[in-house]
């Protein structure tokens, strides 16, 4: 079966190899079968040098000409949309493994949190494909009426949705088999012992790697289980886009799901979230 976003032949070399190093080897078939690509979105690792990176959790948004806050429509009922995140996609393009993604633009998530969480929401994801971080500004939220009141809702402004202001994000192809799954419902038949090797897989990447605290993940696999998100083992016409973590004011992992035929025309116009409960 082929998986949503598949692990490329020279990365794959490199998973057997820590598949190998792991002693898994007797399971490589079937953990190569589960294994796939997803971008790695965590904090900078100690000492690293470089551009300040654009892409990050929670936050006034930095945004470019033309941008409109979702929800801040006038009105006295109006409440704006939670800011999740922004992405800048030629930021995230090099760790984009099968190329999924568009090569350039930025993308900005949010959810109508003011209007609480009913499992699987339609969201707001804006999508500017021309936009450059360099072209962006903070979002000018003192001159708009629509903060006025900027803790209505959830009780706090709508760029803390997430929590405190996350650290800026580093971008890196990460190699997920989903070891956390197992534990729970494993479609693998491992020993005790095998799957204790296992738990580390997920912190094994190539470039920027989970170890360091990656908080979200653009187009892995589900990290909590397929059935909420998407059709077990990504079998289906949707994905996922982004897995955003668990915002702080729900507590509840969050993510936002695409359909293979929106993400293959850059369309971002139909994306859903989806909010699973435990």
């Amino acid at each position: 079966m082929t998986r949503p976003n598949p692990v490329t032949a020279d990365d794959g070399r490199t998973l057997r190899r820590l598949i190998g190093d792991a002693g898994l080897g007797s399971w490589e078939g079937e953990l190569m079968g589960l294994a796939e690509h997803g971008i790695a979105l965590g904090p900078r690792p100690a000492g690293h040098r470089g551009p300040e990176p654009f892409s990050r959790c929670g936050g006034v948004p930095a945004v470019p000409p033309g941008f409109v806050w979702p929800g801040a429509e006038p009105g006295p009922d109006a409440l704006p949309d939670c800011f999740v995140a922004q992405i800048d996609l030629a930021e995230v393009a090099p760790a984009d493994a099968n190329h999924l993604l568009p090569p350039r633009g930025l993308l900005y998530f949010f959810f109508p949190g003011h209007d609480g969480f009913g499992g699987r929401d339609a969201v707001t994801v804006l999508h500017f494909p021309d936009a450059t971080a360099d072209g962006t500004a903070p979002y000018d939220v003192a001159s708009d009426p629509a903060f006025a009141d900027p803790e209505a809702g959830w009780g706090a402004p709508p760029w803390e949705f997430t929590g405190p202001p996350a650290p800026l994000y580093a971008a890196g192809k990460a190699m997920l088999a989903q070891a956390v799954r197992f534990h729970d419902d494993p479609p693998v038949d491992l020993p005790e012992e095998a799957v204790d090797r296992l738990s580390a897989l997920p912190s094994a990447a190539l470039d920027v790697a989970p170890r360091h605290g990656a908080w979200m993940v653009l187009l892995g696999p589900d990290p909590e289980t397929d059935q909420y998100v998407v059709p077990p083992r990504g079998r289906g016409p949707e994905r996922i886009l982004l897995a955003a973590g668990r915002p702080e004011f729900t507590g509840c992992p969050l993510y936002y799901v695409i359909r293979d035929e929106d993400l293959a025309a850059a369309d971002f116009g139909r994306v859903e979230a989806v909010t699973v409960q435990h």
